[in-house]
């Protein structure tokens, strides 16, 4: 293989590695006030260069139980709306609004509300 060949097919992996969606996992905890109180896991996210966000979620509740949901939404502005759905708690219609907590930076995680049918709020922390 030629080096010019070479040279260029690395080049393209380059290009081709910047415009693909980045992969992360969050450390997520959920607080209700009613309820089950607590959950913690993780949510493994993929975001595309748009600000689109996808992923599913992992928690275990603090009665041991597993919890699991997909997410979807967007960031724009470092604020993220996520939908979660799927739950297997059965919480339906939850949305998420998450940001950087005032005087943080996004280095440290990012905080807010989910409201869900029936008015039940969640307040969940993520970290990554």
């Amino acid at each position: 293989m030629s080096k010019f060949l070479l040279g260029m097919i690395v080049a393209f992996g380059v290009l081709a590695g910047s415009a693909s969606a980045e992969n992360q996992k969050w450390n997520v905890t959920e607080e209700s006030s009613s309820g089950v109180k607590a959950g913690q896991g993780v949510w493994s996210v993929n975001t595309d260069p748009e600000g689109k966000i996808t992923g599913t979620a992992g928690l275990q509740l603090d009665n041991g139980k597993p919890l699991t949901y997909t997410i979807a939404g967007s960031v724009k502005d470092s604020i993220y709306t996520i939908e979660m759905s799927d739950r297997s708690d059965g919480k339906n219609g939850c949305v998420w609004n998450g940001h950087v907590p005032a005087g943080g930076d996004k280095s440290h995680g990012l905080i807010g509300t989910a409201v869900c049918d029936g008015g039940v709020k969640l307040i969940v922390r993520a970290g990554f």
